[in-house]
């Protein structure tokens, strides 16, 4: 599945990129201006979704400032754009090169070229790629924005151990994840941070891929879920006009797949049961984020906890035909036969069927009479 792409902020990487000029030299103030105006209008396709485009954009670009200090910043857009369609092999391998490229000199492109490449790791389903990208990117995050260094990529590590099975590190992140929150809240200037930055940002701590996703790491995939959703659903509590419809189609997408899976495996009624007991686990979890009878709910919520009660309902459904199915062997079918072998005795009779009934018992035989004067006892 394609999954929505996070918006990269170009006015923070070329702003990081050591672009230097002469500002009094007003041909490079008007160049840097002309490049700046041609990746805007890229970056402007990006944020449409319109990623074809987007990377047509940023590979003319590229061909026409080739010596640009925003070079390696356009090809972070470019394989962005790749993300976009789908095409995660080729996006980073991109990534790739420009970390290669930009580690010593423009450690603020490599960082993030690395938080990236996490994503398209994780969507090509190596779990420990995605790690390793991620704790590249974090020992660079002091050249990231604060909400990336100190929440997103702490919570895309809980959710990747949380994949790996490794609870005890998943826990250790999302605690770090969430000090990463009040640290931003703590230190940032309010009149500079953006009015959605919160929900930005809980949005990308919340979004995984499910372009892996299969009944064999179903267990695995469900787990890191409930750790991570709960950010896509406090993105969609904020009711931000930008970022909680994405949240909400981040959930609807996560949960529609997950019943694809359950009802894929039909033919093996035990296999569906247990997956979509995982998948009613998940639901329970997050209804625990539902609001409480009398508190309002935004059109997001309301449309989200309407999918969950569907879903639910849908896999019921399916675990019933499911086990009504499944084949009895000939013991368990005697067992649970309404006919079943043997005698069963009435405690008391109905008036009218005393006397028929005592007839159809065997008659017991009266004992010999014992002759006169002969003690019955010998």
């Amino acid at each position: 599945m394609k999954r929505v792409i996070s918006l990269l902020c170009f006015s923070f990487l070329a702003g990081c990129s050591s672009f230097q000029m002469n500002r009094g030299d007003q041909s490079l103030q008007n160049q840097r201006l002309i490049e700046e105006r041609d990746l805007n209008a890229a970056q402007d396709n990006l944020t449409a979704g319109s990623y074809v485009q987007a990377q047509k954009q940023y590979q003319t670009f590229q061909e026409t400032y080739p010596r640009s200090n925003f070079f390696q910043a356009s090809r972070i857009g470019e394989a962005q754009a790749l993300e976009g369609q789908g095409k995660w092999v080729e996006a980073a391998a991109i990534y790739r090169d420009v970390v290669l490229k930009t580690r010593n000199l423009q450690p603020d492109i490599a960082a993030m070229a690395l938080y990236r490449m996490s994503f398209c790791d994780e969507a090509l389903g190596d779990d420990q790629k995605t790690v390793a990208d991620l704790l590249d990117a974090q020992s660079l995050r002091n050249t990231l924005p604060l909400t990336v260094g100190h929440a997103e990529i702490p919570a895309r590590l809980a959710a990747a151990y949380s994949r790996m099975g490794r609870e005890k590190e998943a826990v250790q992140y999302l605690n770090e994840a969430e000090k990463g929150i009040a640290k931003i809240r703590a230190e940032s200037d309010p009149s500079k941070l953006e009015k959605d930055w919160l929900a930005k940002t809980y949005y990308q701590m919340g979004s995984v891929t499910t372009n892996q996703l299969s009944p064999e790491n179903f267990d695995s995939f469900v787990a890191s879920q409930k750790f991570v959703q709960v950010y896509l659903l406090k993105a969609m509590e904020l009711n931000d006009s930008r970022w909680s419809p994405k949240a909400l189609k981040q959930l609807k997408t996560t949960y529609s797949e997950l019943y694809l899976q359950v009802e894929a495996v039909k033919q093996n009624p035990s296999q569906q049961a247990h997956l979509g007991g995982a998948l009613i686990g998940l639901i329970d979890r997050a209804e625990l984020y539902k609001p409480v009878s009398g508190q309002t709910q935004n059109s997001y919520q309301i449309e989200f906890f309407t999918l969950t009660n569907e879903v639910r309902k849908k896999t019921e459904r399916l675990l019933y035909q499911g086990h009504e199915s499944m084949g009895l062997t000939e013991e368990s079918k005697k067992l649970n036969s309404i006919k079943r072998s043997g005698r069963t005795k009435a405690d008391a009779l109905l008036p009218g069927e005393e006397s028929s009934s005592i007839q159809s018992l065997p008659q017991k035989k009266a004992a010999p009479k014992a002759a006169e004067g002969v003690d019955p006892n010998l």
